[in-house]
């Protein structure tokens, strides 16, 4: 006699939420023998694979089960995360695209078409879809940083530097935008405030920007004519990083 397939996908959903992949998995597969047309369950099943390493297996669930669902927006969603992460940004970009029709409310999939046009290299293009993003999602603090960083790229620090500073007031502490921001005062020869927004950076996120920004501190004290030697951050020890995970997408 056969298992018999969990009733609904709550217990398996925690399971996933809690990173017992592998024990989500034959669940799952249960699951779908007696429900193969759910696409929460199809979905879910390929994440356990894309968490464990095995991109390629998750992108084959994901498009069989788009053979039994063709139009669940997820599905589509997940297959072109997974060309995305492959390299292959023209497959992610016929994906995106078409989940954008289905869903063009959801900035997510407008911000990742930006990610694609940033890394094909056009950057206005890139820009124009983050400020689209930014009309949904309108205090998401990494698009405005983006924004920002491809202004900063297009050597527009004026503007790059509005946008990190929008970053900023959603989110004072928010350690990359007072990096990022403090490179452009750099590069527009506002020093005092580029050290400002340094320290900052350095004294938020150490791990990261400790290093970065004691160099660029360094730079500034020269151009100042000002001694060279840079002090450690107080908060040296107090090293930390934060990993966002989503067993939804």
């Amino acid at each position: 006699m056969g298992k018999k397939p969990p009733k609904d996908l709550t217990e398996i959903q925690e399971m996933l939420k809690e990173g017992k992949y592998d024990v989500a998995r034959p669940l799952l597969k249960e699951y779908l023998k007696a429900y193969p047309k759910d696409p929460l369950a199809i979905r879910f099943l390929g994440n356990t694979y894309a968490y464990t390493g095995f991109l390629g297996k998750a992108k084959q669930i994901w498009r069989d089960g788009l053979k039994k669902v063709p139009d669940n927006v997820d599905l589509i969603y997940n297959l072109g995360l997974a060309y995305y992460l492959q390299g292959n940004l023209t497959a992610a970009k016929i994906q995106w695209k078409k989940a954008s029709k289905m869903s063009p409310k959801d900035a997510e999939i407008i911000f990742n078409l930006g990610q694609i046009a940033r890394d094909e290299g056009r950057l206005r293009a890139a820009i124009s879809l983050w400020r689209k993003a930014l009309e949904i999602d309108f205090d998401n603090v990494e698009t405005m940083n983006n924004i920002g960083v491809a202004f900063a790229t297009l050597r527009m620090f004026g503007k790059a530097s509005l946008w990190y500073k929008k970053a900023l007031i959603e989110e004072p502490d928010y350690a990359v935008a007072h990096f990022n921001l403090a490179t452009a005062k750099f590069e527009t020869g506002q020093l005092d405030e580029a050290r400002s927004h340094a320290e900052k950076a350095a004294q938020l996120d150490p791990s990261t920007h400790l290093e970065t920004s004691n160099n660029l501190i360094k730079r500034i004290s020269e151009l100042k004519g000002e001694s060279t030697t840079v002090k450690k951050s107080p908060n040296i020890q107090q090293q930390s990083s934060t990993q966002k995970s989503d067993d939804e997408k």
